[in-house]
């Protein structure tokens, strides 16, 4: 019937196990066919000894890959470029890509109450979850600028916030959708929310008429970041106090004492439907 069959070779393996005189060896591949394996040998095999090799392999993977692929002098490349005062879509092509999203992900607290900040190694575990090596880990937050045509799923014991696609020179921008996605994702323990892209009125408004009204709206409480933060929060998470309360690790008495400050700098009623809308339109700007 003139159809031809093709034998496709079976794929490498990258593991590989065995037993000599009572020692139990194993091996682990590092890196895409580099040349580079992790060797394991103990007098007997415990649970979960397979499942810390096999994390030791992919953190391993990152150090040998960096060091025998030019990827890593690409990024070394972009940052001093950066650093000499080269603009962001100047240096983008060297990552690799055009579009980018940001994430911004910490430890999942809901599952693990006692979870301790995150150190450089699950910082880059994560990074490596997500495709990407360009991981920036700052106290309890990984920050990772992932490729946008990438897939970003939810992260087992992380909750992340992942902004709209951006191009290099709207990436700050990018970083602000991600940081508002994860309180969002925080306060309705939700393992991942994504930034919602869309056209709005706000459109509408010249963008420097929207920075003067905001300006001189939010004037009596500009000086005080916790009070903008906090408003900010409560207005979008329409009201809630302990969704709020959640979104910014504090109590929810603290919300309340913040809110009704605001209330009074601010000289209006934040119960007024109108007055939250014009609130929220002038805190987006």
């Amino acid at each position: 019937d003139g159809t031809v069959a093709r034998h496709a070779p079976a794929p490498a393996p990258s593991s590989a196990t065995d037993t000599i005189a009572g020692t139990h060896l194993a091996a682990y591949a590092l890196g895409a066919g580099q040349g580079f394996v992790l060797g394991v040998a103990v007098p007997r095999r415990d649970t979960g000894d397979h499942t810390i090799a096999s994390v030791a392999a992919v953190l391993l993977s990152l150090i040998t890959g960096e060091h025998h692929s030019g990827a890593g002098a690409a990024r070394s490349s972009a940052l001093v470029r950066l650093l000499l005062g080269a603009a962001p879509e100047a240096v983008a092509p060297l990552l690799g890509a055009e579009r980018w999203v940001v994430v911004h992900a910490s430890p999942d607290a809901h599952v693990s109450p006692d979870a301790h900040a995150p150190d450089a190694m699950a910082a880059a575990a994560l990074g490596t979850a997500l495709g990407s090596p360009l991981v920036d880990l700052d106290h309890d937050l990984v920050r990772v600028l992932v490729p946008a045509g990438r897939e970003v799923p939810p992260q087992p014991g992380w909750t992340c916030g992942v902004s709209a696609p951006v191009g290099p020179h709207e990436w700050p921008l990018a970083d602000t959708q991600a940081a508002r996605a994860l309180a969002r994702a925080r306060a309705t323990r939700t393992p991942l929310v994504h930034h919602a892209a869309r056209s709005a009125l706000a459109d509408l408004v010249p963008a420097e008429d929207a920075a003067s009204h905001a300006r001189a709206l939010l004037a009596p409480v500009a000086g005080t970041p916790a009070l903008t933060e906090t408003l900010r929060t409560w207005l979008s998470l329409h009201g809630s106090w302990d969704r709020t309360a959640v979104a910014l690790s504090v109590h929810r008495n603290t919300v309340r004492q913040r809110v009704a400050r605001c209330a009074k700098l601010l000289g209006t009623d934040l119960d007024d439907p109108d007055v939250r809308m014009e609130l929220w339109f002038a805190l987006r700007h």
